[in-house]
């Protein structure tokens, strides 16, 4: 099994119109290898003052280290074992609020590129686990896991903060970094799904990973000894 983390920082919320600027992607499998990849992406308008805010990306960063659109979603897709023939069917793609927010990014562009997107029961909310525990909600009998996280972030309840920094707070998970990066993201999300199902894929240094260049190919950083949002505006 491999567990596959993605975060997206994008341009705004509408996704039939803004495009991600920021891909970050952690992969790890049951033999402890782990991958991290952050790739920039190019626009051709410049970035809101409200986007470089909350991102902390600027034009000129994506300018040097970006990539075009197309490519930049091409190589996600791959590291997400997702093509145009189908997709790895033995892969958990983990997300704060992707069921919400990321995956409709992705699923707009791979109908556009002509690739399969996964099924919903590929994917785990770590945002929607979240909620239920707050909330006190139980699965139904005939709900795959996908289904259940997609149900409670669709509940009208605005009294219950459940994003990233929240979910840290709660699980006791130290954020050391700036959230709002893609990358940074994905690691402090990885860490709330093995609070969540009480898993220990990586040791705490795995997560220490340096990110590879965006403008480089898209090459994966190999560690062999773990054993084992949110977009720019997703909260």
């Amino acid at each position: 099994m491999q567990y596959i983390v993605y975060d997206l920082e994008t341009t705004g919320l509408d996704y039939t119109k803004e495009q991600p600027i920021e891909i970050g992607i952690i992969k790890v499998d049951d033999n402890g290898q782990v991958e991290e990849h952050d790739i920039f992406v190019k626009t051709k308008e410049p970035l809101s003052e409200d986007t470089k805010r909350i991102t902390n990306i600027t034009d000129a960063m994506l300018a040097a280290q970006g990539i075009g659109l197309a490519e930049a979603l091409e190589k996600a897709f791959a590291v997400l074992g997702i093509g145009r023939d189908g997709f790895d069917n033995n892969t958990i793609i983990i997300g704060h609020n992707i069921l919400g927010f990321d995956n409709l990014f992705l699923q707009r562009f791979a109908r556009e590129l002509g690739y399969s997107f996964p099924l919903k029961k590929n994917f785990y909310d770590t945002a929607g686990e979240f909620r239920a525990r707050l909330l006190g909600e139980k699965t139904y009998v005939y709900e795959s896991k996908a289904d259940f996280h997609e149900r409670v972030l669709r509940l009208e309840n605005k009294s219950v903060r459940y994003n990233l920094a929240a979910a840290c707070a709660h699980y006791g998970i130290p954020m050391n970094e700036t959230a709002h990066r893609a990358n940074v993201d994905c690691r402090y999300t990885l860490k709330v799904f093995e609070k969540q199902n009480g898993l220990t894929l990586l040791k705490e240094d795995s997560l220490l990973i340096p990110a590879i260049s965006p403008s480089q190919p898209i090459m994966p950083t190999i560690k062999n000894d773990a054993n084992g949002g949110q977009g720019a505006f997703n909260f």
